[in-house]
């Protein structure tokens, strides 16, 4: 799945490509299919939040790899982009050992366990598109883009209502994805005229960093995803189908 804070023209709130991939679990060799899902971005100017957070839990449920991307770095506007996880806890209901939607996200007043809901969330890929800035930590040492992310999810000091609101937001994503990763990518090319009409370029037009990197990223995917599971059980396509419909 990948999400970001784009606009997406079409009309449909996810959409899946035709063919699915042939995989191999690298912890069991196991092979398996991987459908690659596309939701529409968050933040579309006519849509509210509610439709946002709908969207982007629907897509969090039903996958197993979760790519979120943004452009220019983790800063406390591209967190913010992400508030409406707050309210992720207030849309799922946990019965037993099933998680569902709950039948309207006004009538929750209490917010569940964020512990227990991320038993049934994916891994999450943080995509920094154009990114322009030097990994280093704060005492000017380098660093990785994990580390980066982690260290952009360190809490804040102080007590007023505002920081409580953004350490409330990384304390959020910090439970909800236990298993969290960052991967930096440099512009795609320096030509403003090119950036228009990027879906029509060659690899060979595109800066060569720029190509070495979203390969890189590509096979990193690849290698991490895993098959989707709920309860112990792997998702067959029919079981897929299901969920689609209980969680709607």
């Amino acid at each position: 799945f990948g999400v970001g804070p784009t606009i997406n023209p079409c009309t449909q709130c996810l959409l899946v490509w035709n063919q699915p991939i042939d995989l191999v679990d690298s912890r069991t060799k196991t092979p398996f299919k991987c459908l690659v899902v596309d939701s529409e971005g968050i933040g579309a100017f006519n849509e509210d939040q509610n439709h946002d957070t709908r969207i982007f839990l629907l897509a969090l449920l039903l996958s197993s790899y979760f790519v979120y991307n943004s452009m220019g770095t983790i800063d406390e506007n591209a967190l913010q982009n992400l508030s409406l996880i707050v309210n992720l806890s207030k849309s799922i209901q946990v019965r037993g050992n099933r998680a569902s939607t709950a039948s309207a996200l006004s009538e929750q007043d209490n917010d569940e366990d964020p512990d227990e809901l991320a038993k049934f969330f994916p891994s999450f890929m943080w995509v920094v598109r154009d990114f322009t800035l030097r990994l280093l930590d704060l005492e000017g040492n380098k660093i990785n883009s994990k580390e980066y992310l982690e260290q952009s999810l360190r809490e804040q000091k102080g007590n007023s209502d505002a920081i409580e609101n953004k350490n409330r937001i990384r304390r959020m994503i910090v439970s909800f994805f236990k298993d969290r990763d960052c991967y930096t990518m440099v512009r795609p090319t320096e030509d403003e005229r090119d950036l228009q009409k990027l879906q029509h370029l060659d690899t060979s037009q595109m800066r060569k960093e720029f190509v070495t990197q979203m390969e890189t990223l590509r096979a990193k995917i690849f290698k991490r995803v895993k098959p989707k599971a709920l309860n112990g059980r792997f998702i067959t396509g029919e079981i897929l189908l299901e969920l689609c419909e209980v969680y709607t």
